[in-house]
């Protein structure tokens, strides 16, 4: 069993970035990636999904995705496509990606008879509105520095591979209830604005929520996660972990700005090296066994004390 510690963390971090940055940098050199799909280059099907006359592209892309319905290897071409088109269309009104987003819940839910296996999603630094991936299951989900506009649902969701929302802004509700991640997950630096649900979300290998940023409620009940780091992470509003499981769980230098809830939460081992909670204002907390708040200190805003072992 690996033990988080501040400095394996964050040598961790890179690592997986580092593995990230080499997977995709290799996967755009692949030439049959880099060429157009079979059959669709040149076609009247390409064409109609450059025309300014979002019907005429709405049907292109249909098509588009028809052919690779046929063709496995037009997959993964229609699917980085459909992003494309999904970030070209945010600053309008919702109703483009509205008729996008099924497209790919189509071919990506397990239950389909569309169903495509082993898909990648990778969108780059752009902003998505109602991004709606319930129940879908890929290989590697990577999200690096998204602003997700409107509600982001990843309900129920399968990761087999590679998943990193590293730098992503969720501008509403996240929904990760029941999500599994099955090599880890890292969301290092995130930002979660409004409520961040985890409720029942599983991970098989280590996870990272490094820096991130929780502004409104925080729900991370019933998870079960191997080794985690919230290492700096901000909580601002109420939080749960109301019986989390983990193998280790690391909180160094986390802040908990509202109420705070590890009630039959579970781990081989915590630590809060250097976390803190805020104390003038009435705020409940149950810290998990063996666990509680030091001396009361002014740290600006308002006084804070130190999560210490032993008290």
């Amino acid at each position: 069993m690996s033990t988080l510690a501040p400095f394996p963390v964050l040598a961790l971090v890179a690592a997986v970035s580092g593995a990230v940055t080499a997977w995709l940098l290799a996967r755009r050199a692949r030439p049959a990636e880099v060429s157009p799909a079979p059959g669709f280059a040149g076609s009247e099907t390409e064409r109609k999904t450059y025309a300014e006359e979002r019907a005429t592209r709405l049907a292109g892309l249909r098509e588009f995705a028809e052919l690779a319905d046929r063709d496995p290897s037009a997959r993964q071409d229609f699917v980085d496509r459909l992003f494309v088109e999904l970030e070209h269309g945010w600053r309008e009104t919702g109703t483009w990606p509205a008729e996008l987003w099924p497209l790919l819940l189509a071919r990506l839910r397990p239950a389909s008879p569309r169903f495509w296996p082993e898909i990648d999603l990778h969108p780059r630094s752009v902003s998505l509105i109602g991004a709606d991936l319930r129940g879908c299951v890929v290989r590697n989900a990577i999200f690096h520095d998204v602003y997700f506009f409107g509600d982001a649902r990843f309900d129920g969701a399968v990761c087999t591979g590679l998943a990193s929302f590293r730098g992503c802004r969720f501008a509403r509700h996240a929904y990760f209830r029941g999500t599994r991640f099955e090599t880890g997950a890292d969301f290092g630096t995130t930002t979660f604005t409004g409520t961040a649900a985890f409720t029942g979300a599983r991970t098989d290998g280590e996870t990272w929520f490094d820096g991130a940023r929780f502004s409104a409620r925080t729900d991370f009940d019933e998870i079960r996660f191997a080794d985690t780091s919230f290492a700096g992470a901000g909580f601002a509003g109420r939080t749960s972990f109301r019986d989390a499981r983990f193998d280790e769980a690391f909180f160094g230098g986390a802040r908990f700005g509202g109420h705070a809830d590890f009630t039959g939460a579970a781990a081989e081992r915590f630590r809060f090296a250097g976390a803190s909670a805020r104390t003038d204002v009435h705020l409940r907390r149950k810290w998990p066994m063996g666990w509680s708040l030091g001396p009361v200190r002014a740290c600006r805003p308002g006084e804070w004390a130190e999560v210490r072992a032993g008290q």
